[in-house]
């Protein structure tokens, strides 16, 4: 994205988050976490939209106004850019528990966040 930056690329940022976790209800849903830890590609699958997601907050965190909101809406912002850092840059240490905690967990709870924030702008 260029540095100056508009609502409308920020929209764009914020949509595709909701997209990646709608992707992500997808592939879990109905899923256990014993039917996760043993499909791979399940695993795979998530852990990239998860990194997708991770990029997004990443970038938009950069922007003050978004930034702002990520902490009203008590978005945790730094524990998902860390995570998609830990899942790009430490592939054999990818503990299957923690991208499914992250992936039924944590991104239900921002959903709704996110949408607010898109309904703001």
């Amino acid at each position: 994205m260029k540095n100056s930056r508009t609502p409308s690329d920020y929209r764009l940022y914020l949509q595709e988050i909701v997209l990646h976790i709608q992707i992500i209800e997808e592939y879990t849903k109905g899923m256990t976490l014993e039917q996760f830890i043993h499909d791979r590609k399940t695993i795979d699958a998530v852990d990239a939209n998860l990194r997708n997601i991770g990029e997004a907050m990443n970038v938009l965190s950069k922007i003050p106004q978004i930034k702002s909101k990520f902490y009203s809406y008590h978005i945790p912002w730094q524990d998902i850019a860390s995570l998609r850092h830990t899942l790009s840059h430490e592939y054999f240490s990818r503990d299957p528990e923690i991208v499914w905690k992250n992936a039924t967990s944590l991104l239900p709870k921002i959903k709704p966040q996110i949408l607010k924030m898109l309904n703001e702008l």
